[in-house]
């Protein structure tokens, strides 16, 4: 498990490549967030950051009604599919799941009697499985991993469990 994940920029050494990962990285961020702040300096009623660039032509400013514009029914149009869909689901969970089959009935008995006569066979009938307080389980007795699975296909089931 000590191995599971390498990341060599959390080994130590690897010095260049750190450097190199740490500038990139700040690098992306200013010009992910440069923009936003000049957007936040020119909108605003009075220039927030002295350094920044600010913009004052109108242009700018039709631009910034049209974003706010986009976001706005972009919002109310995600805001109502989210209701609808919220309405839709809650319908369905109190009125039709519960009188609906999720599986099906004659593959589930099939499945139990497949396992019922496993557990005979490895275990012992029902009544005895049942009325013992104490069982070790010997080691040939253990399920191998996809055994289930494997009976199952075997008897004729479509899907496991």
């Amino acid at each position: 498990m000590k191995d599971f994940v390498q990341d060599l920029f959390f080994e130590k050494g690897h010095l260049p490549m750190k450097i190199r990962e740490v500038f990139v990285t700040l690098l992306y961020w200013i010009f992910l967030v440069l923009p936003i702040l000049i957007l936040f300096n020119s909108v605003s009623p009075h220039v927030i950051w002295q350094e920044l660039y600010h913009w004052t032509y109108r242009d700018g400013f039709e631009l910034t009604r049209f974003i706010e514009l986009s976001i706005l029914v972009a919002f109310l149009i995600i805001l109502a599919f989210s209701i609808f869909f919220l309405l839709r689901n809650n319908y369905f969970e109190k009125h039709i799941y519960p009188n609906q089959l999720t599986y099906d009935e004659d593959e589930l008995k099939l499945k139990k009697e497949i396992l019922e006569k496993m557990y005979e066979e490895r275990f012992g009938d029902k009544e005895f499985r049942e009325s013992a307080k104490y069982y070790a389980v010997e080691g040939e007795q253990n399920l191998e991993n996809g055994f289930v699975d494997d009976l199952l296909k075997k008897g004729g089931t479509t899907r496991s469990l």
